[in-house]
């Protein structure tokens, strides 16, 4: 019995410092590093021509903005102190741990909406997980926009290349107009339903709720 006991004890000890040494599994918003074709997070090791190489060295994985400067990136088994330090950095957002609570940092929509994602939706009762998910819709609507633009003109865009959030999409270019209704089409929507008059904010949205009954994954990870 008494070994037992100390074996249990030896447990307690040891499973805290193992979980510490193994680290946490965090999201962030951050900005990305680009290199000739290459692109990856700024403050991390692990990706193909960093340019900054001394960085953080826990695994992650990526989901890019399309083609701005910006990717939702989960680090898996970053250490306490990486963490820490990453976030000292004002060009990065960190989520919180428990996504089903509601979104309360007041620096949210200044953030956000500086790297065009639009917050005016938000109410008192939006999750973080309802919010990490608008984002990554959105995410994906706009590297459909890089690819379909690409395939058009032989150079990737960005929605927001020459327009922010209040520019209404027929404030847009000719081609830039059409790359984004063969984007809205391309995801099974008829492109004649889409006011020419709305603002980028408003579609963006709409876009982002096409996934509200599908799942995402980010390195092996679903949300």
């Amino acid at each position: 019995m008494k070994k037992l006991v100390l074996v249990l004890l030896l447990l307690a000890v040891l499973l805290p410092a193992q979980a510490e040494a193994q680290g946490m599994q965090r999201l962030y918003l951050v900005p990305v590093e680009t290199n000739g074709n290459y692109r990856g997070p700024m403050y991390f090791d692990g990706w193909r021509g960093d340019p900054s190489p001394g960085g953080i060295a826990s695994p992650w994985a990526m989901m890019d903005y399309g083609f701005t400067p910006y990717a939702l990136l989960l680090a898996k088994d970053i250490s306490q102190a990486d963490h820490d330090a990453l976030i000292l950095n004002a060009d990065v957002f960190v989520f919180p741990d428990n996504l089903d609570g509601p979104v309360n940092d007041p620096n949210v929509d200044a953030f956000f909406e500086s790297i065009h994602l639009p917050t005016d939706w938000l109410t008192p009762s939006t999750t973080w997980r309802e919010l990490l998910r608008q984002v990554a819709g959105i995410f994906q609507f706009n590297q459909r926009y890089a690819y379909i633009s690409s395939k058009a003109s032989g150079v990737t865009h960005s929605i927001f290349d020459t327009a922010t959030l209040d520019t209404r999409l027929n404030q847009m270019t000719t081609d830039e107009q059409a790359w984004f209704l063969a984007t809205v089409e391309s995801f099974g929507y008829d492109p004649e339903l889409v006011p020419l008059n709305a603002r980028l904010r408003q579609l963006v949205k709409q876009a982002g709720d096409y996934w509200q009954d599908r799942p995402f994954y980010l390195g092996g990870w679903e949300f």
